[in-house]
Order: structure tokens, then C-alpha cells, then sequence
């Protein structure tokens, strides 16, 4: 059986991708009741990283309050790549989404026929970019009102994706 890590412990061991792995399993588009286990499989899958996109974001306010701005920018993009993959794993019934997602993947799962997903994409790309840089420039230095809003704008975002989530996995 898969050892099931929790958050502190993947954090402290570096690892990105903490979610418990649970065995390799793709749901088949029969009936809920067929695959009772595999659907419950699912959900908690789903749910981890659910939960694990709000830890982040909990954690990138803590660093932000103690100046750790290069933190809490991995934090928002790391709460925004666990989103997505709840996101993926709703939408492909797969308990496995991929490590890292490309643009292509990631438009269409946040653009629906009422929301236009674009600014949504493009936002979380440039955090994708902006935690990936090793350093910030010297001369565009990180600043507090800056980091504050990029949280605020990752809270929007995981909020709305949040509640479309909610809302799809109860019809």
C-alpha cells in the first residue's frame, strides 16, 4: 500500500506533488454505482488536492506577513497547480494528473461556455513563470503590495475555481 504523506512531511522533504498515490486506476464512464470504490477513489483524490491548493494559500500569507516574498510566490503557484489538477481529475476521472500541465491543458479547464478562462490561464502561467525564476531581478525588486496582490488575485481564482468545482461534483 502507498505511504500516505501529509502535508508537513512533503514540505519538509521538498517534494511538490504530495498528494497520497493511490493505486494506478482510470474511472470508465460506467455508471457511479458499478464503481462504488473507484469513484470514492476519485473523490478523495480530488478533495486532497482540493485541500491542498487552500493549505498553500494559507501558507503564502504566513511567508508573505514574514517578507519571505520568493516563498509565497511558489506557494500561490503551487495553490493555482493543485487546483488544476482537482480540476483535472474531475473533469478525466483520473487519479493521476500530470506533474506539470502546459497552457494547452490548463485553458481547457478553467474556460467554461459562461466564463472565459484566458485571463484565468494567463494568470496562473505567469506564476508558473514568476516561481520559476531563480532570482528577481535587481532592479525590479519584490514589494509587499505587489505580493499582496498577487494572493489576493490567487484567493479570486481559487475561490471561483473552488465553487465551480463544488458545484460540478454535486450534479
Amino acid at each position: 500500500m502507498a505511504r500516505n504523506w501529509s502535508i508537513t512531511e512533503a514540505h519538509c522533504n521538498h517534494q511538490v506533488d504530495s498528494t497520497p498515490r493511490l493505486q494506478d486506476h482510470n474511472i470508465s464512464t460506467q455508471p457511479r454505482s458499478k464503481h462504488i470504490p473507484a469513484y470514492h477513489m476519485l473523490r478523495t483524490t480530488k478533495m486532497a488536492y482540493h485541500q491542498q491548493a487552500k493549505y498553500h494559500l494559507k501558507l503564502a500569507a504566513i511567508m508573505c506577513n514574514h517578507n519571505q516574498f520568493k516563498a509565497c510566490l511558489i506557494l500561490c503557484d503551487w495553490a493555482l497547480a493543485s487546483m488544476i489538477k482537482a480540476l483535472y481529475i474531475h473533469k478525466y476521472h483520473s487519479v493521476h494528473p500530470p506533474k506539470e500541465l502546459t497552457m494547452n491543458e490548463i485553458l481547457p479547464l478553467v474556460h467554461t461556455d459562461t466564463e472565459l478562462g484566458l485571463d484565468l490561464a494567463l494568470f496562473i502561467g505567469t506564476m508558473q513563470h514568476m516561481s520559476s525564476l531563480e532570482d528577481c531581478p535587481h532592479d525590479q525588486p519584490l514589494k509587499l503590495n505587489n505580493i499582496e496582490s498577487l494572493i489576493q488575485r490567487t484567493e479570486e481564482i481559487l475561490d471561483e475555481l473552488s465553487a465551480r468545482l463544488m458545484r460540478d461534483s454535486s450534479e
